[in-house]
């Protein structure tokens, strides 16, 4: 999809005309500084040219299928195809010419995006496609249920847009004989060849930095094994069989990525792992927990990485966890995202001033709860202009709006946040 002639492959491929970019005109890629260098040099906390941005580069950083469907309407795209790589979500791949336009810097490394493609239909009707390994079917209500070999894991009512989990293989567990009798599943040899492959394509035909979708999380996947409910009362009130989910968690992600990084850890510079620690309120568990029961295995795991490695360590956490981010440093993570401003005590220049100098913030750029998809053009402008200027200073920064873009975002207003990335991201001499 990324590389060579700068077209996106595929069934019907992509045609941009030239007028797509009057409204910007000519947009600088930061002359002779790559992308892969200019994301490098700002998790090290150097200036580089330019803010590196990111659209897409993980499955929390992108833009819903219905949203990049109306951008590329508005912008005047007239074939193509819309690619839904991450169903759960309803995420589209973006693809080389709008990363161009906005002057991407980053790529996904992730099965989703080379899995092939069938026919699909978004949730609003539209013609798309999904990939081909996705298995769904109808709900009889206008739903579908996603299927994984025959059983149903996740739902998605005619009234939503996204596909909820359903199925939690280990809830009904009572010891930590059942959790240890439990297969968590490997990376096949197949998927890593595959995944290898890609890697080695990216790396060799493009400059953008490469994002390997690892995943590695501990409390979303107690979550995921459990129920969200069951496995935080197994938390606070059945300790033992917590700890056994989640250092059978930590033995499996560290076997994965030995392989993982053996098969691409020469071609990416980054590596996405770890799952939402915060709610809109804090934290989902009280701080002494995380310190007790969490942390010490992200540092086992992350320092695995590590060791392995020089690939920097880039945690996804939603939520409120500033009273975390000392803990989530010294764990070992490299860059922090989404940055999600909008929850307790995430404020940019309380982050920034406390902990500008020892973590990288990747997100924070535009708030995707309120302004971006309900503001106006102007406000988005303005509220994106002020957060460069919070964040951009002494590097330490990559732009990315907050979490992913949703559907029924105008366009408009993702013009005018791109307009104030650019107008805002040179670092100058």
């Amino acid at each position: 999809m990324y590389g060579g002639s700068g077209r996106a492959d595929g069934p019907r491929g992509l045609c941009l005309p030239c007028q797509m970019g009057a409204r910007f005109g000519p947009l600088p890629r930061g002359g002779c500084v790559k992308s892969r260098e200019r994301v490098l040099a700002a998790i090290n906390h150097q200036k580089p040219d330019r803010v590196p941005v990111d659209l897409g580069g993980m499955r929390s950083t992108g833009m819903m299928a219905m949203a990049y469907a109306d951008l590329k309407q508005h912008l005047g795209v007239c074939e193509g195809a819309i690619y839904v790589f991450d169903p759960g979500q309803q995420l589209a791949l973006i693809e080389e010419p709008i990363l161009q336009r906005y002057g991407a810097d980053v790529v996904p490394l992730d099965l989703g995006t080379i899995s092939g493609w069938k026919p699909y239909r978004l949730p609003d009707g539209r013609e798309a496609l999904i990939r081909a390994d996705f298995e769904m079917e109808p709900d009889g209500e206008g739903g579908w249920f996603q299927l994984d070999g025959g059983r149903r894991v996740g739902h998605m009512p005619a009234s939503s847009y996204y596909f909820d989990s359903t199925y939690h293989p280990l809830a009904e567990a009572t010891s930590a004989a059942e959790v240890d009798a439990y297969d968590l599943g490997e990376w096949t040899d197949a998927d890593l060849r595959r995944l290898e492959r890609e890697a080695k394509r990216l790396y060799e035909e493009t400059d953008y930095a490469i994002m390997g979708g690892f995943g590695g999380a501990f409390l979303e996947a107690g979550q995921g094994l459990r129920g969200w409910d069951q496995f935080m009362v197994d938390i606070a009130l059945d300790r033992p069989l917590a700890e056994a989910i989640l250092h059978k968690v930590l033995d499996n992600n560290r076997r994965n990525v030995r392989r993982y990084l053996d098969a691409v850890g020469r071609y990416i510079q980054l590596i996405q792992v770890g799952g939402d620690l915060g709610t809109q309120a804090g934290p989902q568990l009280r701080p002494e927990w995380y310190y007790e029961l969490l942390q010490p295995l992200e540092k086992a795991f992350w320092g695995e990485i590590h060791r392995l490695s020089d690939v920097k360590v880039f945690l996804h956490s939603c939520g409120g966890i500033y009273e975390l981010i000392p803990g989530i440093i010294d764990a070992g993570c490299d860059v922090l995202n989404p940055v999600q401003t909008s929850a307790v005590g995430m404020e940019p220049e309380r982050l920034k001033r406390e902990f500008g100098e020892r973590i990288t913030f990747w997100g924070g750029g535009c708030d995707t709860q309120s302004v971006l998809p309900f503001g106006t053009p102007e406000q988005v402008y303005d509220h994106v202009s002020q957060r460069m200027r919070v964040f951009k200073p002494g590097g330490g920064y990559v732009f990315c709006q907050v979490h992913n873009i949703q559907a029924g975002t105008p366009p408009e207003n993702i013009e005018a946040m791109y307009r104030a990335v650019h107008d805002n991201w040179a670092y100058g001499d």
